[in-house]
């Protein structure tokens, strides 16, 4: 209620300082008109006194009030400004003629320096490869000759020792012919002593010089006594010169003789 009536409370005062106003205004007028001209007719002004408590009743909605909304001022004038003016565009500038000559010739440089270096990568890259290349044909063939060297030597010590054994063999035999050929010469000059038994075997070592020539014999195995040793030995003397070898490969300075004489 106290809120109603302190919403109300402007509007009762303006009419109350509108009513003191008039009834001054009428107040001084009277006293005009009653000192210098004749009486006036007076108005009569009727007041209603309205009670603050009976304010409230005439609000149409106590529920939801109303709040009063300030009035607005009215906004002033806003000066219209005229539009600025866009800026002028700046005017194309005018072609370098002799900087783009010089940037063309810059790119014409850069392309050819970029193209001789490409064909000089490519030319090193290509005698690497060749480089490479010889070197690993090199490497090959000296391999293949290594191989065939070795392959012929194996053929050539394989041809070697099969002549090796021919000759081996060739010589085996022409050395039993001269063993047999020596042997009969000897026998041959021997003189055969009384106490010579049958079944005699002796071991006779013979040196010689080439030309068959006996320059020593001595008897270091034998089943005879002593007058068979030195028999044998002055036998050998006298069957100097020996018969040469079918084959001088086979001569030795030195021969070991076995003397068995036929029974």
């Amino acid at each position: 209620m106290t809120a109603h009536a302190g919403r109300w409370r402007p509007f009762i005062l303006s009419a109350l300082l509108h009513g003191a106003l008039v009834a001054g205004i009428v107040a001084g007028g009277w006293w005009v008109t009653s000192t210098s001209t004749p009486p006036l007719q007076t108005l009569a002004i009727e007041a209603i006194i309205v009670d603050t408590r009976d304010i409230g009743a005439l609000q149409p909605d106590r529920q939801s009030p109303v709040e009063p909304q300030p009035e607005l001022e009215p906004a002033p004038p806003q000066e219209l400004t005229p539009a600025p003016e866009p800026p002028a565009e700046p005017a194309p500038p005018k072609p370098d003629r002799a900087k783009e000559q010089a940037q063309r010739e810059a790119e014409a440089k850069r392309v050819v320096e970029t193209q001789r270096k490409a064909e000089a990568e490519a030319k090193r890259k290509a005698a690497a490869e060749a480089e490479a290349e010889a070197k690993r044909k090199a490497a090959a063939e000296a391999d293949d000759r290594r191989i065939k060297a070795e392959r012929e030597a194996e053929l050539q010590r394989a041809l070697s020792a099969e002549e090796d054994r021919r000759n081996a063999s060739r010589l085996a035999g022409l050395g039993a012919q001269w063993a047999q050929a020596i042997q009969a010469r000897v026998q041959r000059a021997w003189i055969r002593p009384p106490s010579a038994k049958a079944g005699l075997d002796c071991l006779v070592i013979v040196t010689q010089v080439p030309g068959g020539t006996v320059v020593r014999a001595e008897v270091r195995s034998c089943n005879g006594d002593e007058a068979v040793k030195q028999s044998i030995e002055a036998a050998v003397f006298r069957a100097s010169p020996l018969p040469p070898p079918p084959d001088p490969a086979l001569f030795e300075r030195t021969l070991e003789l076995r003397f068995r004489p036929y029974d």
